[in-house]
């Protein structure tokens, strides 16, 4: 009845058993085209392209006590303008004389009390960085 009915069908079932029947309905595909079909054509869940969120550009700056009478400044969101935050990091460091380090994914930790300048240094070192994208917080706990 399945070789009556379904030829194609009964023609793959019957590959491994027996020699194939050639019922002159259906030619075998070429062993490439074979290999061609089973690969996927189309873009899965991992194909698709995200969209970038669109972030507001706005830089940070944070003064956050430590202990007794010392600070450190925090600066968020330089990497909205596409800075490398490595490079800042280092930069600031250097300019400041003290410790910098890049701790989250868009943070730079300063040590020390640097709020009133790094807002003149982030505008003389970038200049696409403008003054009303650097917003200053002052004193907020960790």
């Amino acid at each position: 009845w399945l070789e009556k009915n379904f030829p194609d069908v009964f023609a793959r079932m019957s590959v491994g058993n027996a020699p194939k029947q050639d019922t002159g309905c259906e030619e075998a595909p070429p062993v490439g085209e074979e290999e061609e079909r089973k690969k996927q054509k189309r873009g899965g869940r991992g194909q698709i392209k995200q969209k970038k969120k669109t972030v507001p550009q706005k830089i940070t700056i944070a003064k956050i006590p430590r202990a007794k009478k010392k600070y450190v400044t925090r600066v968020c969101g330089m990497n909205t303008f596409d800075i490398d935050l490595k490079e800042a990091q280092r930069f600031f460091a250097q300019k400041f004389s003290c410790g910098a380090s890049v701790t989250a994914e868009d943070e730079i930790i300063i040590q020390g009390d640097f709020t009133d300048d790094i807002i003149d240094v982030i505008q003389e070192k970038w200049p696409e960085v403008d003054d009303d994208s650097i917003d200053d917080l002052g004193e907020v706990k960790k």
